[in-house]
């Protein structure tokens, strides 16, 4: 049978029993729908209720033209804008005769009122009888229950009154249950759960390329380590509040991701857009100035137009938020989805396929980036990273990988796979004679606040042979923000076991001090961006001071992205204990590495003379 077109029709949910919508049924019911349905079965159309809800939203729609049909109406009801009245049949009520219209629009087929006319005409009374009987039986209401009852006097009105009652009650929690289940704690606002249900309700095949996906980026991570949770939580809600100031009634608004908005709007010209997506991210990034914040504040936006092809929800917004980060990490205020970002994610979804083989295939290498001693400028140990030698793209960089890693919940793999790299290493060294030697290693958020992460690295690490107290492991500030309980367990029990820890990103934030004192630091390394401001007076001096406190609390001081002469000289006055960056050294494979490790003590040892590494 050739495909039937499709239809769509906005009905009136309280005109029982001639057009009603059915709660229990999730659908619309009475006397028109069934009318409706037998035309749909002997016409070359299929017929189908739009946005079905019990909210009256026939106006609106007219309005924007999202539907070919109208229905639900009476002569004596205000016409619905753009469209053309058919009487579906004639009643008389109390002496008086109403006419019960549908309005067939101008984005209608131009058959479809003809043939409507004559379907109507054809309908004798037998049928519409037949059809009332039907639908009154087929979908029952508690207002049908109040007429069928009320003949059985005024113990049946009581009984049905109680039913009616229990039944809005019903009806009543079954709403508040999916509002529950469909809105974010946070903002309020409907999550993803919400975005689904309501895009299927007003987009549809007529309307589909009028709309566009707007995700906005807020990087969540980098707000709760410069502030905290709760002030993450009310920019977040004030976000929210600009959002829906721009959110129209034919759009949708909801927050489906602790790092993003979608919003689904109803667009206008690219010139529009643009005014609009600029004012809005003019007006979030000017919240900490607003209500006088010490931390910056950044929202970007991603822009995928849908196009007429495009069913997949999921794969629509995944695409929006990839390019709404790629626009905050290039520094623009938006950035439209076009058919080279598109290239873009395709590449990285191929990537993302290939991520299970490489772990298999122990595709992913350790590189080393050495640490040296202030004074001496000797090395001492080493920053373990990951490096991919995919088979057909060559040597990707972390860039490449962990943040799509993170995104599908596969990088606590790769932690525990390049721990145990690092143990054997360890190992190799030790069977040198090279038991002085410490490396250091880094964890996902997710992977260090994890119930079984110790269980887990003891486990790793009981294979090998090594001193213990020469592994490190690195803590993120913002990794304290969530499962601080269980974080705080899992230090402890690796402080028993003889690892060491180190506090990574040192001063980026200001939570830094408060986790010097919750967690059993032996290492705090200095974030980059305190270097780079060193030279002048506040710089200086604000370096001085963490250096100093951490001593005071017998803390050793590293110093990473060391980049010059200058900086080393000022670093070295400072008194800080340990240097990292390229200046001294740029990450090396592990072969590399180990070979010049092995050189290097081996040498030390016979002549007892120090050695300066220099910039490859």
């Amino acid at each position: 049978m050739e495909d039937k077109e499709l239809i769509y029709v906005a009905g009136n949910p309280n005109v029982y029993p001639l057009e009603y919508y059915d709660e229990d049924a999730g659908t619309y019911a009475g006397v028109i729908p069934e009318l409706l349905r037998q035309f749909s079965q002997q016409s070359n159309y299929q017929l189908v209720y739009y946005q079905e809800g019990s909210r009256d939203q026939r106006a609106q729609l007219a309005k924007n033209r999202q539907v070919d049909l109208l229905s639900g109406y009476t002569q004596a009801d205000e016409a619905p804008s753009h469209s053309q009245p058919v009487t579906v049949f004639n009643a008389v009520w109390e002496g008086e005769q109403i006419t019960y219209q549908v309005y067939v629009s101008d984005v209608a087929p131009e058959a479809l009122k003809g043939q409507l006319e004559s379907y109507f005409a054809s309908v004798d009374e037998e049928t519409l009888s037949g059809t009332s009987i039907h639908a009154a039986v087929q979908y029952p209401t508690p207002h049908a229950l109040y007429w069928s009852l009320a003949g059985f006097g005024l113990a049946a009105a009581a009984l049905t009154a109680a039913v009616i009652l229990l039944m809005r009650h019903y009806r009543k929690m079954l709403r508040k249950a999916r509002q529950s289940i469909e809105t974010d704690e946070v903002t309020g606002l409907g999550n993803a759960e919400y975005l689904t249900r309501y895009y299927k309700q007003f987009v549809n095949d007529k309307n589909r390329i009028l709309y566009k996906l707007c995700y906005f980026y807020v990087d969540t991570d980098q707000l709760r380590r410069l502030s905290n949770n709760e002030e993450t939580n009310e920019f977040l809600r004030y976000a929210a509040t600009l959002l829906q100031e721009y959110t129209g009634d034919s759009d949708i608004l909801a927050r489906v991701s602790d790092h993003g908005f979608v919003l689904a709007k109803l667009s206008g010209s690219a010139q529009t857009d643009e005014e609009w997506l600029t004012s809005l991210i003019t007006r979030a990034r000017a919240y900490s100035e607003k209500y006088q914040k010490p931390f910056e504040v950044n929202l970007s936006a991603g822009i995928y137009p849908i196009k007429a092809s495009d069913r997949d929800l999921n794969e629509m917004v995944f695409n929006a938020s990839q390019s709404a980060r790629a626009a905050s990490q290039t520094g623009v205020d938006y950035m439209v989805c076009s058919d080279q970002v598109l290239h873009q994610l395709l590449e990285e979804r191929r990537l993302q396929a290939d991520i299970e083989r490489a772990l298999t295939n122990q595709e992913f290498e350790l590189y080393l980036q050495f640490y040296v001693d202030c004074g001496a400028h000797r090395i001492v140990g080493a920053e373990a990273l990951s490096r991919w030698q995919h088979p057909e793209k060559g040597l990707l960089t972390p860039g490449r990988f962990i943040p799509m890693m993170e995104r599908e919940g596969k990088i606590s793999k790769l932690d525990y796979y390049s721990l145990e790299k690092v143990c054997s290493f360890l190992e190799e060294l030790v069977e040198l004679g090279i038991d002085t030697f410490f490396i250091s290693c880094n964890f996902s958020r997710d992977t260090f606040a994890a119930a079984d992460f110790v269980d887990n690295c003891k486990r790793i690490i009981g294979q090998y042979q090594f001193p213990r107290e020469l592994l490190v492991f690195e803590i993120t500030e913002s990794v304290s923000s969530k499962n601080i309980s269980q974080l705080q367990q899992n230090t402890v029990a690796l402080k028993e076991y003889g690892v060491k820890l180190a506090l990574d990103d040192f001063g980026e934030g200001f939570t830094s001090f408060y986790d010097l004192q919750q967690y059993p630091i032996d290492i705090i390394k200095l974030d980059k961006s305190l270097i780079d401001n060193m030279g002048t007076e506040r710089g200086d001096a604000i370096l001085k001071a963490m250096i100093r406190v951490g001593h005071e609390l017998g803390v050793t001081i590293l110093a990473e992205g060391v980049e010059t002469d200058d900086q080393v000289e000022t670093i070295t006055r400072l008194q800080c204990d340990l240097l990292q960056g390229f200046r001294f050294c740029y990450p090396l494979p592990r072969w590399e590495a180990q070979k010049k490790i092995s050189q290097l003590f081996l040498t030390a040892r016979t002549d007892d003379k120090s050695f300066s590494p220099s910039a490859p």
